[in-house]
């Protein structure tokens, strides 16, 4: 389990040490990873330098590894963070998603060790919010997209060069009804961390753990709470080609 975070976010500087119910958002994301069904070590993967040292302190304090590595050159980070676990899965989720469900996230792993295929996520135009998004993918996979890809785009987000051929490399989605891709359940902006904050003020206090159905239900009670990031773009996918199988 690797989730990349830093300091120097360009929309939202310092967004991950963001309070929510009393604590950094990057803490409330290592918690939910944490709970992941099937993932043994949760890493926290950094750039280095002292602007960054907040999210060593903060995930060594909850028990995560943390591995550094090139700030712009992600792709690379992830694969010194899996070699310096021993992966040979690597689920993969950003550090400004505090609304991670680990259900959702160990189904996702699930899916790639019964399908067979080297690399597994949620649907992209489809089922659960932005934010929810989970990615595994085999270790060799990964290994292979490194030493492969030049293309700036794709080592910055890690995954472009798999999902970019499906044709060559087989995966699987797993989806969701009703759909919810429209919510945007991320941080990056401040209006997207004020829904959060919102969100996290309300529900945490009676249950920590609180899953995507408790949020689903909470919006749907209260919907003028979307109209808060309403007006954020998603940032699209360049270059995504959906692949022929989907589950869910």
């Amino acid at each position: 389990m690797i989730i990349q975070a830093r300091m120097t976010s360009t929309r939202l500087p310092g967004k991950v040490m963001l309070p929510l119910a009393d604590a950094p958002l990057v803490q409330r994301v290592i918690e939910r990873a944490k709970a992941i069904p099937g993932a043994d070590v949760v890493c926290l993967a950094i750039p280095p330098g002292d602007q960054h040292a907040p999210l060593r302190s903060v995930a060594e304090r909850l028990g995560a590894v943390v591995v550094e590595g090139p700030e712009d050159d992600v792709l690379a980070r992830y694969v010194g963070a899996l070699d310096a676990v021993n992966a040979d899965v690597v689920v993969r989720v950003t550090s400004d998603c505090p609304f991670l469900d680990p259900g959702v996230s160990g189904a996702v792993l699930a899916l790639l060790r019964t399908s067979g295929a080297g690399y597994a996520r949620t649907a992209v135009d489809s089922g659960y919010p932005l934010g929810l998004d989970t990615e595994a993918v085999s270790a060799d996979l990964l290994r292979l997209a490194a030493r492969e890809s030049a293309d700036a785009y794709e080592r910055e987000h890690v995954t472009p060069f798999i999902w970019r051929q499906p044709e060559r490399f087989p995966m699987v989605m797993l989806d969701r009804n009703p759909d919810r891709r429209a919510w945007r359940l991320t941080v990056d902006t401040a209006a997207d961390y004020e829904l959060a904050r919102q969100l996290y003020d309300a529900l945490y206090p009676a249950d920590a753990s609180f899953g995507f159905d408790v949020v689903e239900r909470y919006i749907l009670d209260h919907p003028a709470l979307l109209k808060i990031n309403a007006d954020v773009a998603h940032t699209p996918y360049v270059g995504w080609r959906p692949p022929h199988s989907t589950e869910g």
